[in-house]
């Protein structure tokens, strides 16, 4: 796993600027699969690698922040807890 991503852990983010992080660390964005309910709910989100197309990447988290009801959904910020290979 590389270092930047390990350096998530214990660090605040919302859920959009974490997508952007790990697209540009070449994984597909689960931004737009519709999928946020989900995530929010299980506080955890799995990152599929784009070299191998295999999903790699577990982060869990907790939420921090969630949206009001007048927000979007993916609007909430979020604390890594921990990263783990899936």
């Amino acid at each position: 796993m590389k270092n930047e991503i390990m350096e998530l852990i214990g660090k605040e983010f919302d859920f959009v600027e974490l997508d952007n992080i790990m697209v540009s660390n070449n994984f597909y964005s689960v931004f737009n699969d519709g999928i946020t309910e989900d995530i929010k709910r299980d506080k955890n989100v799995i990152y599929t690698d784009i070299k191998n197309n295999e999903a790699t990447l577990i982060i869990d988290f907790n939420i921090v922040i969630d949206n009001s009801k007048d927000e979007d959904i993916e609007n909430f910020v979020l604390k890594v807890n921990k990263i783990e290979k899936y």
